[in-house]
């Protein structure tokens, strides 16, 4: 076979095992047609094979209760609900980007072989492993990031959220209405995932300090729960929290000035390292002529 005709062949399998490693993690349309086909499988959807959501689910499934799905778990906690993701997701993350980098490496080194600029070589097959390992290495990472990302921002939006109601709290206002004039005034991404859930909460039926609770332990913010403690006593016992509320908000914006010193120091800290590099790179850049200079003066 010419290099031509190898290459063609690899790009062929190639986008082949990417198309279905796609089409196996495609999710359904979000709709009542798409959940009533997953569960029952009676109703197909417009352009779709019969079983393709049905196989997709059980693919999902699949990895989500496996080994791998109970491991991701059992690591990350429930700071995948911050990212709207499940273990399945992230079990088939690592695994779309361990198989790519595995296809890709395997390609390049056959079209490479083909065309003599490679030496063949059992040994690449491992290499072509390692590189899909650390690929898929890569993704975990970059789920834990996302994770703490988000969860710093729902801290900082959960600082914001207790900040205003102790400032509506203080003009006599009641907790409902104080509550009402935080959601009102905060704005920020991770602020309307508490506004969205608290603005549904009387929709429910549901009182305020159990959907500020559920958030804070879904989210696992203990300042929101210790406000909805304070909340609960004031709807059953009728006592007063503004100080209760006014203390936590103090608290609050201690740890977060806190935070931003320790932040601030590890910035400077990260600082150090390239900064002595390049002081003692100049010096060697600088002083390596003269050295010469001496050296040949010397040595004549």
């Amino acid at each position: 076979m010419t290099p031509l005709q190898v290459g063609a062949l690899v790009g062929s399998l190639v986008a082949g095992g990417v198309w279905c490693v796609v089409r196996a993690v495609q999710r359904a349309p979000r709709s009542l047609a798409a959940a009533r086909h997953t569960m029952t499988g009676s109703v197909p959807l417009p352009g779709r094979p019969t079983q393709s959501p049905v196989a997709a689910q059980r693919w999902r499934d699949g990895l989500e209760h496996g080994a791998a799905g109970r491991l991701v778990a059992q690591r990350f906690g429930p700071g995948l609900r911050t990212i709207d993701l499940t273990p399945g997701d992230v079990v088939t993350r690592m695994l779309v980007a361990g198989l790519l980098a595995l296809l890709t490496v395997v390609a390049s080194v056959a079209v490479l072989g083909t065309a003599g600029l490679l030496d063949p070589s059992p040994w690449w097959l491992p290499v072509a492993m390692v590189v899909g390992a650390l690929f898929a290495w890569v993704s975990v990472s970059d789920v834990r990031t996302r994770i703490d990302r988000r969860h710093r921002e729902l801290r900082h939006a959960t600082n914001e959220f207790v900040q205003l109601v102790a400032v509506g709290l203080t003009t006599d206002q009641s907790i409902e209405a104080a509550v009402r004039f935080a959601l009102d005034v905060g704005s920020g991404e991770a602020f309307d995932v508490i506004r969205t859930r608290l603005l549904a909460a009387p929709l429910r039926g549901e009182p305020l300090w159990e959907a500020i609770e559920q958030l804070g332990a879904e989210y696992g913010i203990r300042e929101l729960e210790e406000l909805a403690g304070s909340i609960e006593r004031q709807g059953l016992h009728g006592v007063s929290i503004g100080d209760t509320v006014a203390t936590l908000a103090a608290t609050m914006r201690a740890t977060a000035l806190d935070q931003l010193e320790r932040e601030a120091d590890q910035a400077n800290a990260n600082l150090s390292g390239p900064t002595i590099g390049f002081v003692v790179s100049t010096i060697v850049f600088l002083a390596y002529p003269l050295a010469l200079r001496i050296g040949e003066a010397f040595g004549g």
